[in-house]
């Protein structure tokens, strides 16, 4: 019979985070040999190979690599529910929770207060990044949950919608198209722009403007969303943005035009996700029910008739 350890399941689970030997060692503060010894013996004790080990990549999880470490995580997951369980079912432990960068200035804040004042126990980890990103740390098992746009069209995940939105045009107040109530795309064409270039800002404009026949002026590319609504505000150019802040102004108050679209743009969903199949642990649904709780008003405020 097979004496499969958590031990060795944590060390798994390390490895597919760090993707190396040497940084999973550094990580759980043992020595490489251990961690090495570790996968060989779960390796062997499952009868399958779950990494192949390339010099200078790192580590690569197989086919069977990603379906156990599924199940890994899953058993870790469950471990945690029973210690807290035995302590007052109080909820304890790590929750590791990404979040889009626009997106996490809005949505984050209020959902962390109300959990940590339901479940002082757990310690949250937050990390930003693109969608790309976060999809990736993710299905490595580096982040519980995600938040985003567009994660509904992977097939690899799962979740659950907490509100859409649309995107809208981004203008100087003094711009001679801002004393319009709705923007005609087609008015936009010639005019310089300030590209969100951070996944999958970029996809969603280039989509929009394709189906109008529309190249647009592209004259700066950012990654940083405050920056590109700053450029704006400057006089730069335009923006065309998904999130919306509750103010109309830049960080150093310089106030913008922010207008809907002609045609309208496509709906954009803003989901919570985790990897399909993969169990969630109490921690975990617990933060999702608390997510879609309709009192938050994490939604924007629409600039369309929807």
């Amino acid at each position: 019979m097979s004496r499969v350890t958590l031990r060795q399941l944590e060390y798994f689970r390390a490895i597919a985070v760090t993707g190396s030997l040497a940084a999973a060692a550094e990580q759980q503060h043992v020595s490489r040999s251990t961690i090495a010894s570790a996968l060989d013996e779960l390796e062997s004790g499952l009868g399958t190979q779950l990494c192949l080990r390339h010099k200078s990549q790192g580590i690569e999880l197989t086919a069977a690599g990603r379906t156990v470490l599924d199940s890994a995580l899953g058993v870790l997951g469950q471990v945690e529910d029973l210690e807290s369980i035995a302590h007052a079912s109080r909820l304890s432990g790590v929750l590791s929770i990404g979040c889009f960068g626009s997106l996490a200035p809005t949505v984050l804040p209020k959902l962390i207060a109300r959990f940590n004042a339901d479940h002082p126990d757990v310690r949250i980890e937050i990390e930003v990044e693109s969608t790309d990103v976060l999809i990736e740390r993710l299905l490595s098992g580096r982040l519980d949950l995600a938040i985003s746009y567009r994660l509904h069209t992977d097939p690899r995940l799962d979740g659950r919608e907490l509100y859409e939105t649309r995107m809208h045009a981004v203008l100087p107040i003094d711009h001679p198209l801002a004393r319009l109530s709705v923007i005609d795309a087609h008015d936009l064409a010639d005019e310089p722009m300030v590209m969100m270039v951070t996944p999958p800002s970029e996809e969603d404009v280039a989509e929009y403007y394709a189906s109008l026949g529309i190249v647009p002026n592209v004259k700066y590319r950012v990654s940083h969303f405050e920056l590109g609504r700053s450029l704006v505000a400057a006089g730069l150019g335009y923006g065309l943005y998904i999130q919306r802040p509750r103010h109309d102004l830049t960080y150093d108050g310089v106030p913008l035009a922010t207008r809907p679209l002609n045609p309208p743009p496509l709906p954009e969903q803003v989901r919570i996700a985790w990897p399909r199949g993969r169990a969630l642990t109490a921690k975990s649904t617990a933060f999702v029910q608390l997510a879609q709780l309709p009192e938050h008003q994490l939604a924007p405020r629409s600039l369309y008739d929807d």
